[in-house]
């Protein structure tokens, strides 16, 4: 699944990697949401699967009157994504620089990937020591910074189904996403049986999980803190002004 474009809605799904967009991407064609590759909109665009700030040509979103994203806790999403290189390292032993390490790739995860180590605890060393506040750095070129963000709704993995659910209301699909409930609920289903049939089990040295809560802060405080424990919405769905 690559960033989408929804020409209905003059909408932006901005997919942030291993945060749901695939399964966001497959539910939405499931309830007849029509979708472009955001890298087809503008002809000047260069192609690719996730879209970053610095990726923007200059006026592409004039087109757009709606951005959504989508993102992780960080304590998770550390561990996506060292389990994401895993499974290529293992599938891709011969080309594993070419596959994840090539920083011109599409859909690389850049700093994390080129550091990865098979233990777990050892890269989570070197990311804290060498890529601090790693993933807060990361959500903000998909969103903006803290009070920067110019997304109107940033949704979250760990309630995925619900927010997916009120962010196609806001956009006017819910009739759409009501009547394609069953056939999106086998997704469901089978997201839930990958995570389950992720391996190995991560165990998290103690001072190293304090670490990283305390390390990523900025990010926990603002997607999933008290103040924002509920609030999904960042933009008037209308205006655009800030909310």
């Amino acid at each position: 699944m690559t960033s989408s474009y929804l020409p209905e809605k003059r909408a932006l799904f901005l997919h942030v990697p291993r945060t749901g967009g695939t399964w966001l991407g497959r539910a939405m064609n499931i309830a007849g949401v029509p979708l472009e590759k955001w890298g087809t909109v503008c002809p000047m665009y260069r192609m690719r699967k996730h879209t970053i700030l610095p990726h923007y040509g200059k006026g592409l979103l004039d087109r757009v009157d709606r951005i959504f994203s989508f993102v992780r806790h960080p304590k998770d999403y550390y561990v996506s994504v060292w389990r994401f290189t895993k499974r290529a390292v293992n599938i891709y032993p011969e080309n594993m620089e070419q596959h994840v390490f090539q920083q011109k790739a599409a859909s690389t995860i850049v700093e994390a990937t080129y550091r990865w180590k098979p233990d777990f605890n050892e890269w989570m060393e070197e990311m804290l020591e060498e890529e601090p506040c790693w993933v807060t750095r990361w959500f903000e070129r998909f969103v903006g910074p803290h009070r920067g963000e110019f997304c109107h709704y940033i949704g979250r993995l760990e309630t995925l189904e619900q927010d997916a659910a009120e962010l196609m209301g806001l956009l006017g699909y819910e009739e759409r996403w009501k009547d394609a409930q069953p056939e999106i609920a086998k997704i469901k289903m089978s997201r839930r049986g990958v995570n389950q049939r992720q391996a190995p089990l991560i165990v998290w040295e103690p001072e190293l999980l304090e670490r990283v809560l305390r390390n990523e802060r900025v990010a926990i405080r603002r997607f999933f803190g008290e103040e924002s424990s509920k609030k999904r919405i960042y933009r008037n769905f209308l205006t655009g002004e800030p909310v």
